[in-house]
């Protein structure tokens, strides 16, 4: 536990939870909506300044937390037990987001990856399932729209998010018979310091591609010298994003923490980005529909959707 952490037990009508990468952007907003509700947060963070500011905040007990250390993931789960061992919510929200052609991937960077996005939420779920199995509790995975999705140089970083879908999808049919739900959510951009923090491994990534790589990364370095800004008065698209709010998707998180029945999967961001994603997911539905052991035509695409959506929707 962080020598800042109050260990002081909650008090039995508060709920307890436990925000991973909390110092800033997503997970910051989070603890702080989160107090405000009268939770107790316990917020994990690596960085001093941002340990020593969560601090301050009402209701909000900082951890160091770096969720490749097994020594800290223990701290955590002790943390817990101090509030008196019950979870009602955990959230993965701590990740990277690092890019890169493929071929400029080291074994060690791509491990490195993994086990931050990926291995790091499963050590931390593992450690804690005693406090949420005692609170049936909520897991709350950050994913993104890349775990449905990629492009080049994303490659590795959505390898990890389409990682998590299947880690929450399974842990979510492990746990729901004991009362705990598990959900992801899935934003698009958002404006944090992720690239901020990113940026070095990433320009190290591209100035190291090999060729033919190397032309396409070179583009990419040349466009970051010169940083765009959304244009609000003409349509989105690929160059002129528009990020989501960390507080939106916060929003969203509280949501998914809070709702009696939640669905798995909770999409965020704006609508020309979810729109990548329902694409991307027709194109997925019509390869397993023309396949040789289903050979769907048109008409039996359009029967297996309707019998899906009147299961959700049985009464309209």
């Amino acid at each position: 536990m962080h020598p800042l952490a109050d260990a002081t037990p909650a008090q039995p009508s508060g709920r307890l939870a436990l925000v991973t990468g909390a110092g800033s952007g997503i997970g910051l907003a989070l603890a702080e909506a989160l107090a405000r509700e009268g939770w107790t947060v316990l917020a994990g963070a690596r960085r001093a300044d941002d340990l020593a500011h969560l601090a301050t905040l009402p209701g909000v007990v900082p951890l160091t937390l770096d969720v490749r250390d097994p020594a800290q993931v223990e701290a955590a789960a002790a943390a817990v037990d101090a509030q008196g061992g019950r979870l009602d919510g955990l959230v993965h929200n701590a990740g990277v987001g690092e890019l890169g052609p493929l071929a400029a991937w080291s074994d060690d960077d791509l491990l490195r990856l993994f086990d931050i996005n990926v291995f790091g939420p499963h050590r931390l779920t593992r450690a804690l399932l005693p406090a949420l199995l005692a609170a049936r509790g909520r897991v709350v995975c950050v994913g993104s729209m890349g775990g449905t999705l990629t492009q080049p140089l994303f490659g590795p970083y959505s390898m990890t998010k389409f990682a998590l879908e299947a880690y929450a999808e399974s842990l979510q049919r492990e746990l729901s018979p004991y009362g705990v739900a598990v959900c992801i959510v899935q934003p698009g951009a958002v404006a944090t310091r992720i690239g901020e923090t990113a940026r070095a491994p990433n320009v190290r990534r591209l100035q190291q591609a090999p060729p033919p790589f190397d032309v396409q990364a070179q583009e990419v370095l040349r466009a970051w010298e010169k940083p765009s800004t959304p244009r609000p008065d003409e349509p989105e698209s690929a160059t002129n994003r528009r990020p989501a709010t960390p507080q939106a998707v916060a929003a969203v998180i509280q949501e998914a923490l809070q709702q009696p029945e939640p669905r798995l999967r909770w999409l965020v961001g704006t609508r020309w980005e979810g729109r990548r994603v329902v694409d991307a997911l027709v194109e997925r539905l019509l390869d397993a529909c023309t396949s040789d052991g289903q050979r769907l035509d048109r008409q039996g695409v359009h029967a297996l959707i309707d019998l899906a959506w009147r299961r959700r929707h049985p009464d309209g």
